[in-house]
């Protein structure tokens, strides 16, 4: 099982998501029922590192997603 942390607000988005080969990142915050809207004001990170909406995803990766600031 792949695990999903969701920080703050974004909490209520977690999941533990079985996959079966890879998916990207993508198709995986669909399954989160993440909105469209929404998404793009979040940043996923995985092993410290920043992913990107094409990055593949399989079981056993564990992926925390923050919301960002907006407006300065």
């Amino acid at each position: 099982m792949a695990k999903f942390i969701g920080h703050g607000i974004l909490e209520r988005y977690s999941k533990n998501i079985d996959i079966e080969k890879e998916e990207k990142l993508n198709h995986i915050i669909k399954i989160l029922n993440i909105p469209d809207d929404l998404k793009e004001h979040i940043i996923f990170i995985k092993n410290n590192k920043k992913l990107n909406f094409d990055n593949l995803i399989k079981n056993d990766d564990e992926v925390h997603f923050y919301i960002t600031p907006l407006g300065g």
